[in-house]
């Protein structure tokens, strides 16, 4: 049989390689989590095309808009011009109606009185005098009669001229009306062509600013396993000092106001609570320090997916910190190092899926996220 000295030396080798063999499987997983990164810098390019599709759109409609505005009056006036048309041919009817009955009265007096000829009548005279007036009369009768019959000869003209303008421009109404119902059939289309872009948009943004249950179980399976190692290496060589209790120090000064606290989200528009928010949300400004919240051993000092650059700190007992959305190159530990509660350990930024400037702070439990306003002072 071995020493007992030499059994530790050799399961502190082994820690040590199994420690290796997580720092792989964590390179492998920063891999994972660069590809991730990648796929949402192209749903991010196509939330920007999706954009300017709406600007397109939102331009398209206002020319289909202005064509609509534009037809309707054009619709008008040739409605008028057929109300005119309309008014000229009845006047028109009612002229040559008119002329028609003068006419018809003539021919059934001239019919009821016997036909007399124009040169009886002068020769029926009974002096020069009254010749001369018969003759004037005649004269004045038979120009008249020849301007109704010109003046009647017109207005027939007049009336299938009309006609045929009337038909024309009512034929020119319908395709005008028919314009306007393809206009608003395209003005529809229009429409939900926008509100289906918008709808994407939004579903691509939502699945933008959540970090997705798989991705947190990848964090909390990765960050148990190098726990777990951390912890025997610990034992063994007997440079631990776990969390014995008692309330945790603030990770972040001076800008404390929550921004999102922890607990089920409620959707804006339907109400209805979705998911989770695993930590609590400081408000900061870019670059400000972050503190450790207790002493312990980093476990992970890397960009972990949806967290972007994150820092998870293992404080003893099985209780984890966890620090995300870290600036590039704002990360001021390294996996391994031993922090104080504290120590400066990084500097805000909105890495991973962040729309703005903030500090993600986790106390997870046993890897099972907890409220961490009951741990902080």
């Amino acid at each position: 049989m071995q020493p007992v000295g030499s059994n530790a030396a050799q399961s502190l080798s082994q820690v040590n390689k199994d420690l290796a063999a997580a720092k792989k499987q964590i390179q492998d997983a920063q891999k994972a989590a660069d590809a991730a990164a990648k796929k949402q810098d192209q749903v991010k390019g196509q939330k920007v095309d999706a954009k300017q599709a709406i600007m397109q759109i939102q331009t398209e409609l206002t020319a289909v808009n202005d064509n609509l505005n534009a037809l309707t009056d054009q619709i008008a006036t040739k409605e008028e011009e057929y109300k005119q048309t309309s008014a000229e041919l009845d006047e028109a009817n009612e002229r040559v109606a008119e002329r028609d009955d003068l006419i018809k009265n003539r021919m059934r007096l001239m019919y009821s009185n016997g036909f007399v000829s124009y040169l009886d009548v002068l020769l029926s005279s009974t002096s020069f005098s009254d010749f001369l007036d018969r003759f004037d009369t005649l004269k004045s009768m038979l120009k008249q009669d020849r301007d109704i019959l010109e003046q009647n000869k017109k207005d027939k003209a007049t009336v299938e001229q009309k006609k045929q303008q009337k038909s024309e421009q009512l034929n020119e109404v319908k395709t005008l009306y028919t314009k306007q119902a393809t206009y608003k059939s395209q003005l529809s289309q229009k429409e939900q062509q926008k509100e289906v872009l918008i709808a994407s948009l939004d579903d691509q943004l939502e699945e933008l600013e959540d970090i997705t249950e798989e991705q947190q179980q990848q964090l909390v399976d990765l960050a148990t396993k190098v726990s777990k190692l951390e912890s025997e290496k610990k034992k063994l060589s007997s440079v631990a000092k776990p969390y014995t209790g008692g309330k945790l120090g603030m990770p972040i000064v001076d800008y404390t106001r929550i921004s999102s606290p922890f607990g089920y989200r409620t959707h804006p528009v339907t109400g209805e609570k979705e998911k989770l928010h695993t930590g609590i949300d400081f408000a900061a400004p870019k670059g400000t320090d972050i503190f450790a919240a207790e002493s312990g051993v980093v476990l992970l000092a890397q960009p972990v997916s949806g967290y972007g650059n994150a820092i998870i700190i293992d404080h003893g007992h099985n209780l984890w910190t966890l620090y995300g959305h870290i600036r590039d190159g704002g990360t001021k530990v390294k996996q391994g190092d031993t922090v104080k509660k504290g120590q400066k350990i990084a500097e805000v930024g909105m890495t991973g899926t962040a729309t703005g400037y903030h500090l993600h702070f986790e106390v997870r439990v046993n890897g099972n996220p907890v409220n961490p306003s009951s741990y902080l002072k």
